[in-house]
């Protein structure tokens, strides 16, 4: 009579010639599940991870940056302090002109305004340098 084992996922009592061979980290030299579920549980994960991200930020800024190379977008100054170093900030990413809906602000006021999200830390960028203050004595 062949040696049985339960399969940990369908719980069938299975010959151990139903399970792929795992030599370390346990005691029966063979996996935990059998081979039927560790192949169907294989190609679940595969078909999850098949469905593609979600790209659209990465379109819309490959857009704008070819609109740029192009010519049709032309970068302005910052809209908030006017220097010439900018870089585009878009509101939003949903929509054909996504692309084009862009405001232009220097990399400090481009991360502020992305500091504004309670997650990040970049609003520190923006804050006047303290400067440590010392007692007078009199």
């Amino acid at each position: 009579m062949l040696p049985l084992k339960r399969c940990t996922a369908c719980q069938h009592d299975l010959p151990l010639q139903a399970f792929d061979r795992r030599r370390h980290y346990v005691k029966s030299g063979v996996r935990a599940a059998c081979r039927a579920c560790t192949r169907a549980k294989a190609r679940a994960r595969r078909q999850e991870q098949a469905a593609p991200p979600d790209r659209s930020k990465d379109a819309v800024r490959a857009r704008t940056r070819a609109a740029i190379a192009r010519g049709l977008l032309v970068p302005a100054p910052c809209a908030v302090c006017g220097d010439a170093d900018v870089e585009a900030h878009h509101p939003r990413y949903d929509g054909d002109d996504a692309w084009a809906c862009v405001e232009w602000l220097c990399r400090l006021h481009h991360a502020a305004r992305h500091g504004r999200r309670p997650w990040t830390r970049q609003l520190d960028l923006l804050a006047p340098p303290t400067t440590p203050t010392t007692p007078t004595t009199t």
